[in-house]
C-alpha cells in the first residue's frame, strides 16, 4: 500500500511538471496610473496633477507646478493620459483632423517632446485600440509608442534619461497595422499585436527583446502565437499575465 501511494505522489508531481514545462505566463506590467479622458470632464485627475483644458492649452497642476502647454491648432480631443512609473513625465495621444500625435510632458520643468515628430517622422497613424497606443516601461523612464502612417505602423522607443545618440528608436518591423503595445513587468520586453497575414480574422502576439541600460536597441524578435478574435479582445483589457504553450 505505502508504495503504491508513493508511486501516485511521484507520478502526479512527474505530471506537474510536464504540464509546467509546456506552458509558461508571461506577466505583463499593469500602469496604474493611465486615465481614459471623459469629455464630459472639466477637469481630469490623474497621481497628483490635476488636468484640464481651456481655449486650445492643456493646463497641468502639478503639486507646486502649473503648466500650459499648447495643443495643436488642428486637435479635436485627447485620447487618454499615461504617467511614467516615477511621476516625472505625463504622456498623451491627441486627436487631431489628420491622424494622432504623441507627446510626453516633464512634470518638473514643463517641457514637451513631440514623439511622433521628433523621434518619429510626421508621424500620424491613428489604427490602435486606445489607450494600447503607448506603454510606459515598469521602471524606467522609457516609452514605447505605436507611430507610422496608414498601413505602416510599427513600435517606436524613447529613453527620457539617455542621449539620443545612444538611441534607437525602433522596436519592431513594420506592419498593415500595430493594435496596441504592453511591457512585461521586468521591462525587458514589449509584446504587441498584429494582425495575421497567413489567416483572415485572425492575429499575431510579437515580442520584441529591448536593451536599454547603456544604449536603448531593440532585440530578437519573435512571434508568440497567432490568436482569434476572442483573445484580441482579451489582451485589450488590463490583464497582468497570461499563459503561453
Amino acid at each position: 500500500m505505502r508504495n503504491n501511494i508513493k508511486f501516485c505522489t511521484l507520478f502526479n508531481i512527474f505530471i506537474l511538471i510536464i504540464i509546467g514545462c509546456s506552458h509558461s505566463e508571461i506577466m505583463y506590467y499593469s500602469n496604474p496610473d493611465i486615465l481614459l479622458v471623459e469629455e464630459s470632464k472639466d477637469i481630469h485627475e490623474i497621481g497628483d496633477n490635476k488636468l484640464s483644458i481651456v481655449d486650445g492649452e492643456l493646463i497641468i497642476d502639478a503639486k507646486n507646478n502649473v503648466f500650459e502647454v499648447t495643443l495643436p491648432d488642428n486637435y479635436s480631443s485627447i485620447h487618454s493620459f499615461h504617467l511614467s512609473y516615477d511621476k516625472r513625465f505625463l504622456a498623451y495621444d491627441v486627436v487631431m483632423d489628420d491622424g494622432i500625435k504623441i507627446f510626453a510632458v516633464n512634470l518638473e520643468t514643463g517641457e514637451k517632446v513631440n514623439l511622433s515628430e521628433d523621434i518619429g517622422y510626421q508621424y500620424d497613424y491613428d489604427g490602435y485600440q486606445s489607450p494600447f497606443g503607448m506603454a510606459w516601461a515598469p521602471n524606467k523612464n522609457l516609452i514605447a509608442f505605436i507611430g507610422g502612417y496608414n498601413d505602416s505602423a510599427r513600435i517606436n522607443l524613447y529613453h527620457f534619461e539617455l542621449d539620443e545618440s545612444k538611441q534607437a528608436p525602433g522596436g519592431s518591423f513594420i506592419f498593415k497595422d500595430v493594435y496596441g503595445v504592453k511591457w512585461d513587468s521586468t521591462g525587458e520586453s514589449i509584446y504587441y499585436l498584429v494582425d495575421s497575414l497567413e489567416n483572415e480574422n485572425m492575429y499575431k502576439l510579437y515580442q520584441t527583446e529591448i536593451e536599454s541600460n547603456s544604449d536603448l536597441l531593440g532585440g530578437t524578435v519573435n512571434v508568440i502565437k497567432e490568436i482569434n478574435e476572442e483573445f484580441f479582445e482579451n489582451w485589450l483589457t488590463k490583464e497582468e499575465k497570461e499563459t503561453i504553450s
